[in-house]
């Protein structure tokens, strides 16, 4: 059975990057909080004395004695700085809702695909490649599938673990065919790449067995009167001979949307704005047209624990996104999440070519208004995109670059924003103004959700009781004439603790400007214009 094996590793890494670029350059931790001490399940390119399974403490002991410890300062939001690394907490939800995208365009492809375990997938590439001119295209158009962000590499082979070893020996984006001999191939790995516990690698090295060729060296019936059955089977996969199964997984058709919170909240209506707005871009997508939906459901990620999630049946199809947000938010209103979450995904479902009652026939006013509306956020995209093409003729569409060997890859592309927003009180009563409404944009498919008021780093100095004195606007000090009011808020309780000063000042130039100093960061922020 010819096999693909397409590979993506550090995937938790990589789509780290792809929502937070401007930690890419920093020696950030993955970290899973689960098991009794905290382990690093995955690190970025800069964190390069660190390797997945170290206990946290270590790492950061490592990485703090490595001298390419990044020297940026990351959003406090964004994770915990600590001795020279950023610490971010394991979305495990998020990296499989990636994976299951990936999974899902590969089985448009072959209808044999198996999931192996996050970042592995095995494709059966019988009978396809006639179908898409040759074992070529056939391996370029699975190595498509995936985001280029995610590099993946891919390995051919007669069976699941010789492809499985060229996959992780090829090049991003690149594919390694396995000879005709596969235990010549397979001679000179290291033991390390046979999919078997880490208790047996370790009897195997203690045997003296480094090498997939010292297996070789030895018979069969060696192998098993020392190791057992699964000698056997080691000496089996060691000459190139790996019989087992392709487990392909059962095809389900979904829409899956997500967006990340500007910030932690127990707001029940950011909640609700961020579900409107997911539904409204899972209907506006043209694989929903005439189609109706019969299932919903919600996956929130909490900070420390693990995700909220809550499933919504529909009696009958749902075509439209305000019905279908109408039954969401009746069951979000009964069952809130008790916790503070930091993102929503959506996932539509059951999808049949009918809905089980009439919609409305009466023109809607604000349907009417709304078309109106997007009709001129298309006209000002359209500008803006002429605009940008006049200024960056010279400038290619894409641009990438390996970050460390093979691992990461730096975008730059040409990016969509949205013009026209809709302003929505989230949580008035929040001491922090950035976290009282946030911005929907009316276009769904144009943008996720962006605060107000948010906070921007800038630089201070201090008198001596640590009060503004002056603070540089732009390329300018302005000189602090006036403190006009100060106050101090200490949310201690939130799982991202807000502790923050504020300072409302008068400029030299007589201007105002309100400032704070957080107490966490120990750093200086400018809140609004």
């Amino acid at each position: 059975m010819k096999v693909a094996c397409l590979l993506i590793t550090h995937l938790r890494a990589k789509a780290e990057m792809q929502r937070r670029p401007h930690l890419a350059d920093q020696p950030a931790l993955i970290v899973d909080r689960s098991k009794p001490r905290p382990v690093v399940v995955d690190h970025f390119p800069a964190a390069t004395a660190v390797s997945e399974g170290m206990p946290l403490e270590q790492a950061l002991s490592h990485q703090a004695e490595s001298p390419s410890t990044g020297s940026g300062q990351a959003p406090f939001r964004e994770g915990k700085r600590r001795a020279g690394a950023v610490v971010l907490e394991a979305d495990e939800s998020h990296y499989r809702r990636v994976f299951r995208q990936i999974l899902r365009s590969l089985q448009g492809i072959a209808d044999q695909v198996e999931d192996a375990g996050l970042g592995t997938v095995y494709v059966s590439m019988d009978g396809l490649e006639a179908m898409y001119g040759g074992e070529e295209r056939l391996v370029c158009t699975l190595l498509n599938a995936v985001p280029p962000h995610l590099q993946p590499r891919a390995g051919i082979g007669e069976g699941k673990f010789p492809a499985l070893v060229a996959a992780r020996i090829s090049e991003p984006l690149r594919a390694t065919k396995v000879p005709q001999d596969a235990a010549a191939f397979l001679a000179p790995r290291p033991i390390g790449h046979l999919p078997v516990s880490n208790e047996i690698i370790s009897s195997l090295r203690r045997f003296g067995l480094h090498a997939i060729c010292h297996i070789n060296s030895m018979t069969q019936d060696q192998m098993i009167d020392q190791f057992g059955s699964v000698g056997g089977w080691v000496w089996n996969l060691a000459n190139g001979h790996d019989e087992r199964p392709l487990i392909p997984i059962e095809y389900e058709e979904t829409v899956i949307e997500e967006t990340s919170l500007p910030f932690s909240s127990t707001s029940l209506e950011m909640l609700l704005v961020a579900t409107d707005t997911l539904l409204r871009r899972a209907y506006a997508r043209p694989a929903m047209r005439g189609r109706y939906a019969r299932r919903a459901a919600l996956e929130c990620p909490v900070f420390g624990a693990g995700p909220w999630e809550k499933a919504v049946n529909f009696q009958e199809g749902v075509g439209r996104w305000e019905r279908a947000s109408f039954i969401v938010r009746s069951k979000l209103e009964a069952e809130p999440p008790e916790v503070p979450v930091d993102g929503v995904a959506l996932t539509l479902s059951g999808f049949t070519g009918e809905s089980g009652s009439q919609l409305g026939m009466l023109p809607d006013v604000r349907e009417d208004r709304r078309s109106q509306l997007m009709e001129a956020e298309q006209r000002l995209q359209m500008r803006s995109q002429g605009r940008h093409a006049a200024r960056h003729r010279s400038v290619p569409a894409v641009k990438t670059g390996e970050r460390h060997p093979g691992e990461a890859v730096e975008t730059v592309e040409t990016a969509t924003w949205p013009s026209l927003y809709r302003v929505v009180e989230v949580a008035p009563w929040h001491p922090a103004p950035e976290m009282r409404a946030v911005q929907t944009p009316l276009d769904p498919l144009s943008g996720g959700l962006r605060t107000l008021m948010a906070p921007e780093q800038v630089e201070v100095k201090e008198d001596r009781n640590r009060r503004p004195e002056s603070v540089k606007l732009g390329e300018k000090w302005r000189r602090v004439t006036r403190i006009e009011d100060s106050w101090t808020f200490d949310l201690w309780w939130l799982p991202r603790p807000l502790t923050r000063t504020y300072y409302r000042v008068e400029r030299e130039d007589g201007g105002q400007v309100t400032l704070f100093r957080d107490q966490h960061d120990d750093r200086w922020y400018k809140q609004g214009r």
